[in-house]
């Protein structure tokens, strides 16, 4: 992330943002203001992407519209149905990851398919470009050209192993932009006085025990990747490596809920909350311990066991 333009990093935090507006008008007026609301919106983006396209890029300003109209359209119309029929929390954050990844794989297509050039040669220049846009800024920040060189290397190589990561990076993407979606529309609602369904804790999140043989799954195809002929091998680490992704990242959240569950048992203050909450970031960023938590929970099931303990 350190190549990537401010006005690119800006955009991406606030992709979670863009439906909700849509949703609530939806959910409270029905689906024709919600219509007219999301076309204005629609419209207004793609004047920007105009004027962007107008500026040199091309590229960037139609992709800014395409995910802005992807958004505002699928994301935002289907979670303003979802809710004014009533869905559940569970069953609203499923289907917006679902509509999501969608989504996202239109736009990557669509990047790809303007470009000119193949997935991994797309992704290159891409990251060339970022790289490249934000020079400038980090040689005003002191770095010298030698390291900015050096890190644009690392990222290229990065972005050439991008398109066989895709499936896993934009699952776990969706479910990330879908999670914080839900909780912010969660607390806006709640400050409008709308309805909105509250079936949902973290505390209580369980993955069905099925998930372990994913995780499993990937990491015998990873050990057994270097023993293939050199035709499998290749396809069976990158098969490995995409199960893992997807498998660390829903581990690691029923490793959060374990904390949660206990925090919440234990009456913690939410200072010490925030503080726990960040070391399990850092132990998942440096030895991926909570997902191997949230993995053993599926034999040990620490909240009945320890629970029942204390009582």
């Amino acid at each position: 992330m350190a190549f990537v333009p401010l006005e690119s990093m800006v955009s991406i935090l606030v992709a979670p943002l863009v439906p909700i507006p849509i949703a609530f008008v939806i959910s409270k007026h029905g689906i024709g203001l919600g219509a007219v609301v999301g076309t204005v919106i629609v419209l207004v983006a793609m004047l920007l992407a105009v004027v962007a396209a107008g500026s040199g890029q091309v590229l960037f300003g139609v992709s800014a519209g395409l995910i802005i109209i992807l958004l505002i359209g699928p994301v935002g119309m289907g979670a303003g149905i979802s809710l004014r029929r009533g869905v559940s929390q569970l069953r609203l954050f499923l289907l917006l990851t679902g509509i999501f990844f969608m989504s996202l794989s239109i736009w990557l297509g669509a990047l790809v398919a303007a470009s000119g050039f193949g997935p991994q040669a797309g992704a290159q220049t891409v990251a060339e470009y970022m790289i490249e846009s934000s020079r400038p800024f980090y040689l005003a920040l002191g770095m010298s050209e030698q390291d900015i060189d050096s890190r644009k290397t690392e990222v290229l190589d990065m972005a050439a192993m991008a398109p066989y990561m895709a499936p896993a990076v934009v699952l776990v993407a969706s479910a990330a932009l879908s999670g914080v979606s839900v909780g912010l529309a969660r607390k806006l609602f709640a400050k409008m006085r709308q309805p909105f369904p509250q079936d949902f804790v973290l505390r209580d999140f369980r993955l069905h025990f099925s998930f372990a043989y994913m995780m499993i799954l990937g990491l015998l195809c990873e050990l057994v990747a270097p023993f293939l002929p050199e035709a499998y091998s290749s396809p069976a680490s990158l098969a490995g490596a995409n199960l893992l992704i997807v498998a660390e990242v829903l581990f690691f959240i029923q490793g959060v809920a374990i904390a949660s569950f206990f925090l919440w048992r234990y009456k913690v203050s939410k200072p010490k909350r925030a503080g726990i909450y960040a070391v399990l970031v850092l132990l998942q960023l440096t030895l991926s311990l909570v997902s191997w938590i949230g993995l053993f929970d599926t034999w040990i099931d620490y909240r009945r066991r320890f629970a029942k303990q204390r009582a």
